[in-house]
């Protein structure tokens, strides 16, 4: 067997002279094929924080495995989380109990879970598409980092300068992806930090970056013993590395079904909830919801991004035609509650969410720059119009009234708004209860489901039909049967069956 050959230790004057080929052999780059780590720590639910001034909410990570191949590039990266937080605040499903989560791409296709299960992926939570999201990430390794900006060749920018005592080298290069990457390397030539910038629908531009220290000699390789990625300025990663392998043997084929399973997105197809209620499909698990007055069309929710938005407004013009949205409604904050809200916005429509939310808009969406996240209210240039919820707001035209109300105490965020017609004896109701797949399985955030109940009783709302805008509709009468059987007592975490 051939003796194996550790990473070099390498001194200011090789960096001098040829920065990413001493970067190269520090950290163990040539001859390096595929990488396997093992890991645990912390993960954190972008665009799920319990309030405008929270980081995004942490679940412990007590597995982690991520196994790449660059040369295709390929990876395969697994969790497993625990909850993290007490209490529970935040998106996420929470409470969890362990929870297993299995994410996979290979060149241009992604996927999530694995054998019968396994499922194309659409997008991250930043909005991302999950395959480029993904490729990315094997790029903003430290090994990827350095491969890359070899492959780069003289498209490679790099730069050494005096920082602060230290001799820092930059290096900046783009992916064949086109994402634009600048990463930091110490004296010893290793990756320090790697960043690059991704266009959100919510906060406009925010820097992606990934910091790498202590490293440790894995047999042939470097590499660091800890690793924290931010997003927005917050934590969506934290790692304590424990072991590494260079060229771990494996292999990443795509599944027959993800490539089968592979189309464009389905129409959103209206669907009647009641005469002049209509619920907008937009995706396996996201709705909206038109409700049509006289004059004038108030839709629930704009979920996740602008194209998500204009979909829901072409569907809606095919049933209720003419007639302009005055008005949407924001049950909370969370991305995938607020990210379609700007599209109507630029349309003209006043955004109704709970008071303390406007300030949080008018910060985030004044602060972020929107370069790579244009939009149609960034051309046009207009001022979004917001009006603050306490208690309750009402609409009306005579024949039909529609209530807003807020119901305060929830842990899922502190400004949580349903929507109730009385006349219908329906409810819209976001992450309160999430209808399982069958009827009677435990259902997700059992604890925010008991509150939302308590809450709708307190008000004597006359209920029989619940539209939730995650999930299927479904019934008072079951909401009633899973806080019956899973609510007593409250202290019991529920599975979670979301995959990312």
């Amino acid at each position: 067997m051939a003796a194996t050959v550790p990473a070099v230790r390498t001194t200011a004057q090789q960096l001098a002279g040829d920065p990413l080929q001493a970067a190269a052999a520090a950290l163990g780059v040539p001859g390096l094929d595929t990488l396997e780590v093992k890991a645990s720590g912390s993960d954190y639910l972008f665009g799920q924080a319990y309030d405008g001034q929270s980081a995004w909410p942490r679940f412990d990570v007590p597995g982690y495995s991520l196994w790449i191949d660059y040369r295709v590039p390929a990876f395969r990266e697994e969790r497993t989380r625990a909850q993290g937080q007490n209490p529970p605040r935040g998106g996420g499903n929470q409470p969890i109990r362990d929870q297993r989560q299995l994410w996979w791409v290979s060149g241009a296709t992604a996927w999530n879970g694995d054998g019968a299960s396994a499922s194309a992926a659409g997008r991250e939570r930043d909005q991302r598409p999950s395959d480029l999201a993904r490729r990315t990430q094997i790029w903003m390794t430290p090994h990827g980092f350095i491969k890359g900006a070899l492959a780069a060749g003289g498209a490679a920018a790099v730069r050494s300068a005096e920082r602060n005592g230290r001799s820092i080298t930059s290096v900046r290069y783009t992916t064949p992806d086109g994402v634009p990457l600048e990463g930091t390397l110490d004296e010893a030539g290793l990756v320090e930090r790697v960043e690059t910038w991704v266009g959100t629908p919510v906060l406009g531009d925010v820097p992606l970056e990934v910091a790498f220290s202590r490293y440790d000699t894995f047999g042939t390789v470097r590499f660091p013993r800890r690793i924290v990625q931010k997003e927005a300025g917050y934590p969506v990663l934290a790692l304590d590395v424990v072991a590494v392998t260079a060229n771990a043997p494996g292999r990443i084929d795509v599944p027959a079904a993800v490539t089968a399973g592979r189309s464009a997105a389905p129409p959103a197809t209206p669907q009647r909830l009641a005469e002049g209620v209509w619920g907008i499909p937009l995706g396996p698990r996201d709705r909206s919801v038109a409700i049509e007055l006289a004059d004038a069309v108030i839709v629930v929710e704009a979920p996740d991004s602008e194209e998500m938005s204009l979909r829901a407004l072409a569907a809606l013009r095919t049933v209720v035609p003419g007639k302009p949205v005055t008005h949407v409604i924001n049950t909370h904050i969370h991305f995938d509650h607020s990210g379609g809200l700007r599209t109507y916005a630029a349309e003209g429509a006043t955004i109704v969410t709970h008071a303390d939310n406007i300030a949080y808009y008018a910060r985030v969406w004044a602060d972020g720059p929107r370069r790579l996240s244009a939009d149609r209210l960034s051309r046009t240039g207009r001022q979004p119009r917001f009006e603050g919820v306490v208690g309750s707001r009402t609409f009306g035209d005579g024949a039909r009234r529609a209530v807003v109300y807020h119901y305060a105490g929830n842990l899922h965020h502190p400004g949580m708004l349903m929507v109730y017609l009385p006349a219908e004896r329906l409810l819209i109701e976001a992450d309160s209860f999430n209808p399982p797949p069958t009827p009677g399985q435990e259902p997700n955030a059992v604890p925010n489901l008991v509150q939302f109940h308590e809450a709708v009783q307190r008000l004597a709302l006359d209920v029989e039909q619940v539209v939730p805008l995650h999930g299927r509709v479904t019934t008072w009468d079951e909401l009633l049967t899973a806080v019956d059987t899973y609510g007593r007592p409250r202290s019991r975490p529920s599975s979670d069956r979301s995959t990312r």
